[in-house]
């Protein structure tokens, strides 16, 4: 008595489904909508199986996230990069955008020096770092920028 409750009851999910796929013209789409939706509707009528998950059974376990998506993206990208460089007083002596750009080079982070300028003078503009004109080996014939900690 009790299987062909389970019978029925399975009967009416596929009829559902069915219906639900209906419009589909193509065969393939609509027996995999059929298969997906099929299965959705079991495991939300299925007793004892509480709230409907999307992962699978197989899946891995989802990491989780940082509470402030801004602190995980501050420390990737040359603008991160150099922060770091900050934290750990590169900066405490002066030093050109080649310097920076060679010590980020050292710990395996290859960032073009136009890629660096940008991040340099936005940091500046927050007062992280001094930006200074120097003369280039004291000839005085280029002029460069050296930053340095503020």
């Amino acid at each position: 008595m009790a299987s062909d409750t389970k019978t029925a009851a399975y009967a009416a999910l596929a009829t559902e489904a069915e219906l639900a796929v209906a419009a589909v013209k193509d065969p393939e789409l609509r027996r995999v909508a059929f298969e997906k939706i099929l299965t959705t509707l079991i495991e939300e009528k299925s007793p004892g199986r509480g709230k409907r998950t999307t992962r699978g059974t197989d899946a891995q376990p989802r990491t989780k996230r940082p509470s402030d998506p801004m602190a995980a993206k501050a420390l990737s990208g040359p603008k991160g990069y150099v922060e770091e460089l900050i934290e750990e007083d590169f900066f405490k002596e002066q030093r050109t955008i080649a310097e920076v750009k060679a010590e980020l080079a050292n710990r395996g982070r290859h960032i073009a020096l136009t890629s660096l300028s940008g991040p340099l003078q936005k940091l500046t503009q927050e007062r992280r770092l001094r930006r200074q004109k120097t003369t280039a080996n004291g000839k005085g014939s280029k002029t460069t920028y050296a930053y340095s900690n503020w």
